[in-house]
């Protein structure tokens, strides 16, 4: 049994994770500082175009509003936690930061949709693959 067991393990382990879809998580809320440093710190491109832009500014990171997308409260390992898609605001320049997000539960068991299950079960999230765009803000109406 275990030599079957070890025999598949390189199947199992190299077998894409499931992202979960955040845009149906629901609402937005703010980053703290290290939450950003920790998002900008998953590409060292990203952080060095960052870095460019808060010294432009001549801001730091804690001057720079960001929201994720919020677990709800009936995630009961997950909720508050904040997950990509991000937007951040420098000055007139939008930032747009998403990822793969991947939600897994006890024994690496992955979740990939939203159910009554994964909200109970699902303990960690993991994001990865970062892309992300720069605009520049719309003028608002008056």
């Amino acid at each position: 049994m275990l030599s079957r067991f070890v025999a598949i393990l390189p199947f199992l382990l190299a077998s894409p994770a499931h992202a979960i879809d955040t845009s149906k998580l629901g609402s937005l809320g703010s980053l703290l500082p290290e939450e950003k440093e920790a998002m900008f710190a998953k590409s060292p491109k990203l952080k060095s175009e960052v870095a460019a832009e808060l010294a432009k500014l001549g801001k730091t990171v804690s001057d720079v509003p960001c929201d994720g997308i919020r677990f709800p409260g009936a995630w009961k390992a997950l909720g508050g936690v904040r997950v990509a898609p991000y937007t951040c605001q420098f000055g007139d320049r939008e930032l747009t930061v998403k990822m793969k997000v991947v939600v897994t539960g006890k024994g690496g068991k992955v979740y990939p949709q939203i159910n009554r299950e994964a909200m109970q079960r699902a303990t960690d999230v993991r994001e990865s693959d970062p892309t992300w765009t720069w605009s520049d803000r719309k003028p608002e109406k008056q």
